[in-house]
C-alpha cells in the first residue's frame, strides 16, 4: 500500500507542479498584454499631446503676429494723435491771433470778408486753402 500512496502523492504533487506553471504562464501572459496596453496607450498619449504642443505653438505664433500689428497700429494712432495735437494748438494759436488782431483794428467785417472772411477760417490765411488735407488722408 506504502507504493501506492507515494504513487498517488507524486501524482498529487505533478498535477500541483502542472497547475501552478499553467496560473504562472497565464499570469505572466496577463502581465505582458497590461504591460503593452500601458505602452500603446502611453504612445497615444504622447502623439496627442505632440499634436497639441504643435497647434499651441501655431495659435501662439498668430497671436503673436496679431499682437506685433496691434502694437504697430497703435504707434502710429499715437504719432497721428500727438501731430493732431500739435496742429490743432496751432490753429487755435492762430484763431487766438486772429481774434485779437479783429479785435485791435475794430472787427470790421467788410474788411474781415475782403480778405477772404478770415474769422471762420483763419489758417487759410497762413496756409492757403489747397495746403490743408482731411485727417483722413493723413499717413504716418
Amino acid at each position: 500500500m506504502a507504493n501506492a500512496e507515494k504513487t498517488s502523492s507524486v501524482s498529487d504533487i505533478d498535477e500541483k507542479k502542472r497547475k501552478r506553471k499553467l496560473s504562472n504562464r497565464e499570469s505572466a501572459r496577463r502581465s505582458r498584454l497590461k504591460k503593452q496596453k500601458m505602452m500603446e496607450d502611453t504612445i497615444h498619449e504622447i502623439s496627442t499631446l505632440q499634436r497639441r504642443i504643435k497647434e499651441y505653438t501655431e495659435r501662439c505664433k498668430a497671436a503673436r503676429a496679431r499682437l506685433d500689428a496691434v502694437e504697430s497700429e497703435n504707434a502710429g494712432l499715437r504719432s497721428e494723435k500727438t501731430w493732431l495735437s500739435s496742429y490743432v494748438r496751432d490753429l487755435e494759436n492762430m484763431m487766438a491771433t486772429t481774434s485779437l488782431t479783429l479785435t485791435l483794428s475794430g472787427g470790421d467785417d467788410q474788411n474781415a470778408n475782403a480778405d477772404g472772411d478770415c474769422r471762420r477760417r483763419p489758417w487759410q490765411q497762413q496756409y492757403g486753402c489747397d495746403s490743408l488735407q482731411p485727417v483722413a488722408s493723413f499717413k504716418t
